[in-house]
């Protein structure tokens, strides 16, 4: 029977090199580990949820409506799109406001505005009594103008701060220009608020003698809903350019609250 030395399993001498098996066992604690150059690992592909080409609008292959449909989609994934409205130039999203968002600003003022016509439940136009001698015509394009008017200057009560804000709180990580890409952002997200408009006054000009409580929380729902998704956006766009919790919020809420004095302001003229 072999008889174990008092140094442990590592005590004696290693037939083939003639060493005592404790040095070895040093050595191999303290010999240098040649440095290996790690692998150039491929990049990772994008996340299936974000869309990393540009959007439907700006891929002229794609049929016209489809362009237009699912970039009006779109507006209701702020993060899926986040990437394909950062980068491009402002000019796409100028024509797709003019298309999307113009003619709600132009119709959604006529039913408030008008002071010829009256608009009574279901669809059905009538001339007011005392309407006097202005024609129908003028005070149509008198009210689409108020429209119009009203429209811009609540666009450009939050576009503006939220502009200034983005680039602010920008960190540079992100090759696209910020303000550039806040621009986008409003131009493409723009039309949901007069369109919020125009359904409430289709749902006045449908429903017969609704209730008072019922037209209060109809008009708070479809003029908060429409700001409440832009919001999103603007904090999702803030979130992408590098500004943190705090910074996020004061570029999402800023613009919102100076919107909506300008609003209370309108109100009340």
């Amino acid at each position: 029977m072999t008889k174990l030395s008092r140094f442990g399993p590592c005590a004696g001498s290693c037939r083939r090199w003639g060493r005592p098996l404790a040095q070895l066992r040093a050595a191999c604690y303290t010999a240098p580990v040649p440095y290996i150059e790690p692998e150039e690992y491929p990049a990772e592909p994008p996340l299936r949820t974000h869309v990393t080409g540009p959007l439907a609008w700006e891929d002229p292959s794609l049929p016209f409506l489809r362009r237009l449909f699912s970039t009006l989609g779109a507006t209701f994934s702020p993060l899926r799109t986040i990437h394909a409205v950062a980068a491009g130039t402002v000019g796409p999203g100028l024509r797709f406001a003019l298309l999307t968002a113009l003619p709600s600003m132009l119709l959604w003022a006529i039913l408030p505005y008008t002071q010829t016509l009256f608009f009574k439940p279901p669809f059905q136009v009538e001339r007011m009594p005392d309407a006097g001698s202005m024609p129908v015509w003028l005070d149509v394009t008198r009210a689409m103008g108020i429209g119009v008017g009203l429209s811009l200057i609540t666009f450009f009560s939050w576009t503006l701060p939220f502009t200034s804000l983005v680039s602010a709180f920008a960190n540079g990580s992100r090759p696209e220009n910020p303000k550039i890409a806040a621009w986008r952002t409003a131009l493409y997200r723009t039309w949901i608020v007069p369109f919020g408009l125009v359904l409430f006054s289709l749902a006045i000009w449908v429903v017969p003698n609704p209730p008072p409580v019922l037209v209060e929380i109809t008009y708070l729902s479809l003029k908060m809903l429409p700001r409440i998704l832009i919001l999103v956006h603007c904090h999702t766009m803030a979130r992408y350019f590098g500004a943190n919790g705090f910074g996020a919020l004061a570029v999402s809420v800023i613009p919102l609250v100076v919107q909506w004095a300008v609003d209370l302001s309108l109100d009340q003229v």
